[in-house]
């Protein structure tokens, strides 16, 4: 998959990083160690499908295209199946699949769901988030899925 990259202090190299789609420079640290440390889409779809399953109201993160008009809820290790990462420059937009709890306000979860995305992503990453979109793909009803 293709990522970010940005020129930032680096640490040591850990190898195994996929080509970037957007390579970003910046400023080197103070202490004038250059590196290059790539993202990929999957390690930011990680990123917020953790920060949606913490919101509350959220029953979990879902494929985003349902299989025989089911929807399947997917292990924290799937995350990327139902968040989407779109590059254009140096902005994401992200597209999360949920499933929510019946009877609370949806809108509420959603704009929850559109934060914290939105802070667990630029503050573990440093990337700017422009855009959540929050696709709710499913109600959980009396517990049943």
């Amino acid at each position: 998959m293709a990522g970010v990259s940005r020129t930032v202090p680096a640490r040591q190299d850990e190898g195994g990083a996929q080509p970037p789609r957007r390579t970003r420079p910046s400023a080197a640290g103070s202490r004038g160690v250059r590196g290059k440390i790539e993202v990929s889409p999957r390690a930011i779809a990680t990123v917020a499908g953790r920060a949606v399953a913490a919101c509350y109201g959220v029953v979990g993160v879902v494929a985003g295209k349902p299989h025989f008009g089911r929807v399947e809820l997917v292990p924290p290790e799937h995350y990327a199946r139902g968040v989407e990462v779109r590059f254009r420059d140096d902005h994401i937009t992200i597209d999360v699949h949920v499933m929510l709890e019946y009877g609370l306000r949806l809108s509420e979860i959603a704009h929850n769901i559109m934060a914290g995305v939105t802070f667990a992503v630029e503050r573990s990453l440093g990337l700017r988030v422009v855009r959540v979109n929050v696709n709710v793909q499913a109600l959980r009803v009396d517990g049943r899925v």
